[in-house]
């Protein structure tokens, strides 16, 4: 987490503990390319909660957009809030299914999906 941290640092807003001092507020747009793990991971340390009840509870398909944004409510102090997880509107604008990878059988009896 230390180089996400750096990352975060360098667009102004620093951890301290739970928090992120926004040291130099901006509307700066960082966009990031990972794996639904990491993808859990990194949410789960912005908004300090466990990544289990991330990887175990929600979905974020192959090509999915999670958007975040930070708010300054108390003036230095930023938290991140996201607006929107494992978006997968665009596919259907274009037409394109979304992909079942990430997700188990919806039934058991469901023989050709993903079981445990």
């Amino acid at each position: 987490m230390v180089a996400f941290d750096g990352l975060l640092a360098r667009h102004g807003y620093v951890r301290q503990g739970l928090y992120y001092r926004a040291e130099k507020p901006n509307h700066d747009t960082v966009c990031l390319f990972c794996h639904f793990g990491v993808e859990c991971v990194l949410l789960s340390h912005l908004m300090n909660v466990s990544p289990m009840a991330l990887w175990h509870g929600t979905v974020a398909a192959p090509s999915s957009v999670t958007t975040l944004y930070t708010e300054e409510r108390r003036e230095g102090i930023a938290a991140f809030r996201m607006a929107s997880f494992g978006d997968i509107s665009h596919l259907y604008a274009g037409n394109e299914p979304p992909a079942f990878a990430a997700r188990f059988c919806e039934c058991y009896t469901d023989t050709e999906d993903r079981h445990d």
